[in-house]
């Protein structure tokens, strides 16, 4: 269950950061399950795959939602009430936060490629290539990576929660919608 979601609206550039927080949080639900899965005997390449997933939107996707939030949200915001300034440096000590998660990530993945590699070579064929991946992926290597993923989730969901409640609904009141009108042409730039 998600902490987050609970406000909607269609106004952009609000509309597409909310559907990344739903992105990113799928994501992660499909490597949580897919890791546990792996653990209790299942598919590593599956887990393997689903992590990469997530670290792909890390690297890919994630610097450009947390752009737009830093470059064209937050100074929106800023100067509107003490309260609201206080919530938007939350917001980035936040973003500093999943940053670091992420690396974590990138480098558990890193890690166990490594093993797979040494193992794949090693050995011949498409099965051995099966066997490397599902030895290289040890329940304890998997589940480092579980745990980076968990944490990595419980930061995201408490950040848009965070964000929804505490930025975006008093956003929607205070900017005209001219500003808003901006921002989302600013976005698009």
């Amino acid at each position: 269950m998600a902490t987050f979601g609970n406000l909607e609206t269609t106004v952009e550039p609000l509309a597409g950061l909310m559907r990344d927080h739903e992105y990113v949080h799928a994501l992660a639900e499909a490597a949580i399950e897919a890791l546990q899965a792996a653990i209790a005997g299942g598919d590593a390449a599956e887990a393997l795959e689903r992590a990469r997933d997530l670290d792909a939107f890390l690297v890919e996707e994630l610097p450009g939602h947390i752009a737009i939030e830093e470059d064209v949200l937050f100074p929106a915001l800023r100067g509107f009430t003490a309260e609201m300034d206080k919530v938007v440096v939350e917001m980035v000590e936040q973003h500093d936060e999943v940053r670091a998660r992420a690396a974590a990530i990138e480098a558990a993945l890193v890690a166990l490629d490594a093993e797979h590699e040494e193992v794949e070579a090693a050995k011949a064929g498409v099965g051995a290539q099966l066997a490397a991946a599902q030895a290289g992926a040890t329940p304890e290597a998997l589940a480092g990576l579980l745990d980076a993923v968990k944490r990595l989730d419980w930061i995201f969901q408490g950040h848009f929660g965070d964000e929804e409640e505490d930025l975006f609904a008093p956003a929607l009141e205070l900017l005209p919608k001219e500003r808003w009108e901006e921002m989302a042409r600013g976005v698009k730039a």
